[in-house]
């Protein structure tokens, strides 16, 4: 994996850990922060299939 899959994976971890472990669901700021932030883990992770070249 890239650095930047692999920044995408800890996005996606600590997002879904703080969303657990913690008392961040009960705001509504908070929750749209923590969505964000996965969803951008997420384009992270699969930036790669995207920028790759096709040959």
């Amino acid at each position: 994996m890239k650095r930047i899959q692999l920044i995408g994976l800890g996005l996606i971890i600590s997002c879904g850990a703080i969303s657990q472990w913690t008392a961040a669901n009960q705001n509504q700021f908070a929750v749209w922060v923590l969505a964000i932030g996965a969803v951008a883990g997420i384009f992270m992770v699969i930036s790669e299939y995207f920028t790759s070249k096709k040959e």
